[in-house]
C-alpha cells in the first residue's frame, strides 16, 4: 500500500513538474516570437457600371473598347503597401481535362504608390502586351502584386492560388480581388 502511494505521488508530481515547465510567456494565440506582418488588403472594381460593357470586349470592334477600374485600399487607416504593380493573367479558365494555371501573367502597370488609383486598359493595350491579337473567348484577370517590405505577394503565382484566388462572400462588402475583361460577339 505504501509503494503504491509513493509511485502515485511521484506520478503526480512528474506531471505537474511538466505541465509547469512547458509554460511560458510567451504562449498564446500568437506567440512574440513569429512576428505577424500586415499585409493591406486591397480591392479592384470597375468604375463604370456592367451596364455599359466596360468587362466586354467585343470582337467585332475591339478598338472601341476602353475599361476603367479602381485600386484601392479595403480599409482605408491600414498600412500602406510599399508599391504594387497591375498584372494581367490571359485564359485562366480551366477546361474540363485540365487544370487552370497562373502560367501566362505580365505587368500592366509597374510601382502604383497612391490609393485609390484609377486605372485605364484598352483592347490594343492588351493585345501589345501578350503580344497576339485578341480572340472570341479570351479572359484577362488583372490584380495586383503587393509589395510590403523586402516581401511580394503575387496575385497570380504559378505555383499556389496566390493573392488574387478568389475569396467567397467578401463581395457583399465590396471587395474584389481581381477584375477580368473577357471578350464577347
Amino acid at each position: 500500500m505504501k509503494f503504491r502511494k509513493i509511485n502515485i505521488l511521484t506520478i503526480l508530481a512528474l506531471g505537474a513538474v511538466i505541465t509547469f515547465t512547458a509554460c511560458s510567456k510567451d504562449d498564446g494565440p500568437i506567440p512574440k516570437r513569429i512576428g505577424i506582418e500586415e499585409v493591406p488588403a486591397l480591392t479592384m472594381n470597375l468604375e463604370q457600371p456592367k451596364k455599359d460593357n466596360t468587362d466586354t470586349i467585343r470582337l467585332g470592334t475591339p478598338a472601341a473598347f476602353t475599361g476603367k477600374f479602381k485600386v484601392s485600399m479595403v480599409f482605408p487607416t491600414s498600412a500602406v503597401p510599399n508599391k504594387v504593380d497591375i498584372v494581367v493573367r490571359k485564359n485562366n479558365l480551366p477546361t474540363s481535362s485540365s487544370i487552370a494555371t497562373n502560367a501566362n501573367v505580365k505587368v500592366f502597370k509597374a510601382n502604383v504608390t497612391s490609393f485609390p488609383t484609377s486605372i485605364t486598359v484598352t483592347a490594343a493595350e492588351i493585345a501589345a502586351l501578350f503580344g497576339t491579337p485578341i480572340a472570341l473567348h479570351d479572359a484577362y484577370d488583372f490584380a495586383p502584386d503587393i509589395y510590403v517590405g523586402e516581401k511580394k505577394y503575387e496575385a497570380f503565382p504559378a505555383v499556389s492560388s496566390g493573392s488574387g484566388s478568389g475569396v467567397v462572400g467578401m463581395n457583399s462588402i465590396g471587395y474584389w480581388e481581381y477584375v477580368r475583361i473577357s471578350v464577347k460577339n
